[in-house]
């Protein structure tokens, strides 16, 4: 007490004795003492002050006691597991590896190649019989063959399940692992653990509610599509429900960034109440730069599958929609056109999640640090937590945490906004084309018509009885 009372008046002696250039000097001789005095207790190589270290090195039963992120949404792992659509595999408690692993010969995976060929023969006979149906159909006007293709493209993301999900698996791994050794790192810097009191039962309800909501949709369209039998509901409630799964998956993540930074941003408002934050300041600032890396990490492991997501949910859209209001222009509205409005919404309620999470686990993790750390008095901290709160702005700056897929494209609200634009010029171009050929049916009925009518005269004429 008498210590801290001392070096406190010390401290303020020097503040009006020196200058500020000889206050600095002093200030970083000090800073540079005590990080020698620490490197000589742990007998550590000097190039530690410069170079961060980016492993930690822990227990293996510490990192999965303290992996709250994977207690919490475990449920959603083993249901992925279930349907094959993500096999990867946690390692057993006190095996000294990985704690999530990816391997394309174990158990998770042997299970998703039988249950993705059994669904596949399905799919395919499915498919198959909708094509050889339409090819017997006698009806072959533009509308119907636009109607056909609304469902082939909802099969599209069950096909391409192997390249999108399952090549990437490893990149999903290091994703989980991120999590599980961020959350150690957590514990470690600020004494305190993060904990997800409300993923836990967000992610039991998500998995019952995708497999809900895959049910309603295509049980929706079987009462009101009329060529729509009973068993080919079977092909699509597993597509529907991965969708809906992956949809949960983005949810939950950025649900997990927006906690995980709420907590952080408390602790950052902490310590600047403390004497000489700047060392700590310095830790946060790489367990900031941690947590950026991994919203990057969730872009880029899932890259190929949300891309393709958006793809499918765009073109069915386009589709849907224009079947839509072309029917409901020749013949009038019936349950037909209500049937494809569902499938609107639903595809555009799964785009609106997607943007609208990921714009507000960006908004949290980036912008409110940002706020936080522009806020902060520099005129009362020392001159070593003003060049620390300079660098966290800059690392901010640098390292922005956006939701990108490996470079394709920024999920956001802009994508939305953009979305919907895309959709409105190609909507008008497909309905100038339909209502082109309304209008060469309506002339050709015309004309047939009054060839007709002064055929019928003619012969009236010619035959006067």
């Amino acid at each position: 007490m008498i210590h801290s009372q001392m070096e406190d008046a010390g401290y303020q002696i020097r503040q009006q004795v020196l200058n500020p250039n000889q206050r600095q000097q002093l200030e970083d001789n000090r800073r540079i003492k005590e990080q020698m005095e620490q490197l000589q207790k742990e007998n550590a190589s000097p190039t530690r002050l410069y170079l961060r270290k980016m492993k930690v090195q822990a227990d293996v039963n510490l990192l999965d006691h303290h992996d709250s992120f994977y207690h919490t949404t475990k449920s959603l792992l083993v249901l992925f597991q279930i349907m094959g659509v993500m096999p990867i595999v946690r390692s057993p408690p006190g095996v000294n590896m990985p704690r999530t692993t990816f391997n394309w010969g174990s158990r998770a995976f042997i299970w998703a190649y039988l249950i993705y060929a059994i669904e596949t023969v399905y799919v395919v006979l499915v498919a198959k019989e909708r094509i050889n149906k339409f090819i017997s159909n006698s009806d072959k006007r533009f509308g119907e063959v636009i109607y056909n293709v609304i469902f082939f493209s909802i099969m599209v993301p069950h096909f391409l399940l192997p390249t999108a999900s399952w090549r990437n698996g490893a990149e999903v791994a290091k994703f989980k692992n991120m999590w599980t050794d961020y959350q150690y790192k957590y514990l470690v810097v600020t004494g305190k653990p993060i904990v997800f009191p409300k993923l836990y039962p967000i992610t039991w309800a998500l998995c019952v509610v995708s497999w809900g909501v895959s049910f309603a949709v295509i049980m929706s369209q079987y009462y009101l599509q009329p060529d729509f039998q009973l068993w080919h509901t079977f092909a699509y409630y597993h597509i529907i429900a991965m969708l809906n799964g992956f949809c949960s998956l983005w949810f939950v993540n950025c649900t997990a960034f927006g906690e995980a930074s709420k907590a952080f941003a408390a602790e950052l408002s902490n310590i600047f109440a403390t004497d000489r934050p700047a060392d700590k300041l310095t830790e946060y600032r790489h367990l900031w730069v941690d947590l950026s890396h991994m919203m990057q990490q969730l872009g880029k492991a899932y890259s190929n599958m949300y891309g393709i997501y958006c793809l499918v949910i765009f073109f069915t859209t386009i589709i849907a929609t224009y079947g839509a209001l072309s029917e409901i222009i020749e013949h009038g509205a019936t349950y037909k056109e209500v049937g494809l409005f569902v499938i609107v919404f639903y595809c555009m309620s799964l785009l609106f999640i997607i943007c609208n999470e990921a714009h507000h686990a960006s908004k949290r993790v980036g912008l409110n640090f940002q706020e936080r750390l522009l806020n902060v008095n520099l005129t009362a901290v020392d001159k070593a937590t003003q060049k620390e709160v300079e660098m966290f702005l800059v690392a901010i700056d640098k390292n922005p945490p956006t939701m990108n897929l490996d470079g394709y494209a920024n999920i956001n609200r802009g994508l939305i906004t953009s979305n919907v634009s895309f959709m409105a010029t190609y909507l008008v171009v497909l309905m100038q084309f339909r209502l082109t050929l309304l209008r060469q049916s309506a002339k050709k009925a015309l004309i047939a018509s009054l060839t007709t009518n002064l055929t019928n005269i003619a012969a009236a004429k010619t035959n006067p009885q």
